[in-house]
């Protein structure tokens, strides 16, 4: 394959991957108070699916990971079946690609013409069959990334709003039952609200929550200067928030040591800050904050709450113990390396002479530029995104280590098979030509 051709094509890829980056990270703000749902992208959808059915999304994620490798692995199969056929062949074209270079010379450019005939005639690659395995492999995990991010991001929003269900319903049960009866005619207003708001929408998670909202924020601000009613609206909202800590102990999505599979495996909270500055995990780049207004007070009273419940470090807000970003990491540099030791050990029991020494530097020169571009990749990722994707990262690699150490055998079988068919067929044609 020529450089030209080759240029083109790492050129395209990395186009894939920055539109693929691009779209991934740039997802859509949610409107608090609606169907937040209905926002999700494809994997998004399915990853709820299937969380639905599991009911722990951290286990979600890797069944989720072994089926998508389980569909792939044709793919995986045909990948390494055509870069293994390919470097036979190119070796086996070796004296051929000498002639070429001892006929042309310093012509290089006519020198490569020739062998890209060669290769075209014989079936041999300059790259190994590797472009469009790679592409595939890139597009899928940048749209992983985005379905995971995206996915994250609603299940935190959708806890949200149930502990802020839960919150204002302990508080109008407080209210409600005010031995005083201090409340009874905001009471009634609010129940005029709620029924007329129900009638419209009957979604718990929408209208009715923001006529909870506003209801039990007039009863706050009423209560300013009235010493009695803001005892009582207190001691409702410690009711409110002993509620709101039992009720995320049944919700929250840990998955083994992680306490919330949304937020990265790291010294990051449990729950992510409101923080308007633009923070990639903050809740304000996740909702509209024109849908959510005046609504920050409430986030922090319940994201304090939730940060009681226990996680790691002096203060108990560590999420995780940074053990999936490390991992990730190892099993990214492992996959490679044993990928290429398995190369080079079926290279060393071939009898045919290597490939010409252009194209070997070329292959080596990836391999060392992935050795380092692919772990730092997965620390980028590993260390400030959601942990439910460096779950993904972990099982993904784990299992591409197991299919590159099983698939060996059963690919160098197909290619000798292959190629022996490939020879009798030759032969048989010569002969025919012969008589």
């Amino acid at each position: 394959m020529s450089k030209k051709i080759q240029s083109v094509l790492s050129v395209a890829l990395i186009l894939l991957c920055g539109l693929c980056l691009f779209t991934s990270c740039s997802s859509q703000k949610l409107d608090f108070f609606t169907n937040i749902g209905d926002s999700l992208d494809p994997v998004a959808k399915l990853v709820r699916a299937m969380h639905g059915w599991i009911g722990n999304y951290g286990w979600t994620v890797v069944v989720f990971t072994v089926f998508l490798k389980v569909v792939m692995l044709p793919l995986d199969f045909w990948q390494r079946y055509a870069s293994r056929k390919a470097t036979l062949k190119n070796k086996k074209m070796q004296p051929l690609l000498a002639a070429i270079d001892k006929r042309y010379g310093a012509n290089t450019q006519r020198s490569q013409e020739e062998k890209a005939k060669l290769y075209k005639k014989n079936g041999g690659s300059g790259m190994g069959g590797m472009c469009l395995p790679m592409i595939v492999s890139m597009a899928v995990f940048f749209v992983m990334f985005g379905g995971l991010r995206d996915y994250s991001n609603y299940l935190t929003v959708k806890t949200f709003k149930e502990l802020s269900h839960t919150y204002y319903d302990t508080c109008l049960t407080e209210f409600r039952n005010d031995p005083d009866h201090s409340f009874d005619a905001d009471i009634a207003d609010f129940d005029a609200s709620y029924a007329e708001a129900k009638a419209k929408d009957d979604s718990e998670d929408n209208a009715t929550l923001k006529v909870k909202m506003d209801f039990v924020t007039s009863i706050i601000k009423k209560s300013d200067g009235n010493a009695t009613l803001s005892e009582k609206t207190t001691a409702a909202a410690q009711v409110a928030i002993a509620a709101v800590q039992q009720k995320y102990g049944e919700i929250r999505e840990s998955w083994l040591w992680i306490q919330n599979v949304g937020q990265p495996d790291t010294w990051q909270p449990i729950m992510p800050s409101f923080n308007d500055s633009g923070d990639s995990n903050s809740f304000a780049t996740i909702v509209n904050k024109d849908s959510f207004s005046g609504g920050k007070e409430l986030y922090n009273t319940i994201r304090n709450a939730v940060l009681q419940t226990g996680g790691y470090g002096a203060n108990g807000s560590w999420n995780g113990l940074l053990i999936l970003p490390i991992l990730s990491i190892a099993l990214s540099f492992l996959s490679m390396f044993i990928s290429q030791k398995i190369e080079n050990r079926n290279r060393k029991g071939d009898d045919t002479p290597q490939v010409d020494s252009e194209t070997m530097k070329q292959q080596q020169m990836t391999n060392k530029s992935m050795m380092i571009i692919m772990p730092l990749m997965m620390a980028y990722f590993g260390f400030l995104y959601t942990g439910a994707f460096a779950i993904y990262m972990v099982c993904n690699y784990t299992i591409s280590i197991l299919s590159t150490v099983a698939l060996r055998t059963p690919v160098e079988k197909a290619v000798i098979k292959s190629l022996e068919k490939q020879e009798q067929k030759d032969n048989s044609g010569k002969a025919s030509y012969m008589r």
